[in-house]
């Protein structure tokens, strides 16, 4: 029989905030899915029970009830100081984390090299076009010795975009910005 854990202890605001969420139709489901993991592990449920009735893993339900027994004495905190900024808090903590991903490949300087290669014509590079082929385009990037390997989709995207992953905001533009 598997064990089961206290219930874990909070204030009747905060059982009432997670409430409104677990039944929301305006959040996001993952917040729904962990406001209502929150209520499970105050109502004493272990982490095999929560994760039948959510219907997710017990990894995930063990990682978001440490994650609210990390918070309670914050939550508890800001509920003396100034309840009014507690939904705020809770809606935070309900959130994933922000994740750094994946640094650039290439740098700004190194896409503004390639682009200014693409404005310019194949013949100031020895070559016998009057327009350039991607495949040209990358061996002039590195015989310039812009980049060691690139390939032809890369430098498509950055012509296409002008960076390297779509973005609302112009390459050169932001680079003017932020060396201007």
């Amino acid at each position: 029989m598997p064990l089961k854990p206290a219930p874990i202890l909070i204030s009747d605001s905060v059982y009432h905030i997670l409430s409104k969420f677990s039944k929301s139709r305006t959040l996001p489901a993952r917040q729904v899915e962990r406001a209502k993991i929150f209520i499970l592990c105050a109502d004493g449920l272990n982490n095999l029970q929560i994760s039948e009735k959510v219907s997710i893993g017990q990894d995930s339900v063990s990682k978001w009830r440490t994650r609210f027994l990390k918070s309670l004495p914050l939550l508890r905190e800001i509920e003396e100081k100034n309840p009014t900024e507690l939904k705020d808090k809770i809606t935070s903590l309900l959130s994933d984390y922000a994740r750094t991903g994946q640094p650039p490949t290439y740098t700004d300087e190194q896409i503004i090299r390639i682009l200014e290669i693409a404005c310019r014509t194949p013949e100031e590079y020895g070559y016998e076009a009057s327009h350039w082929s991607l495949n040209q385009l990358v061996d002039v990037v590195i015989k310039e010795g812009i980049a060691e390997s690139i390939s032809a989709k890369t430098i498509s995207r950055f012509l296409k975009y002008g960076e390297n992953p779509p973005a609302s905001r112009p390459l050169l533009a932001a680079f003017l910005r932020k060396n201007g």
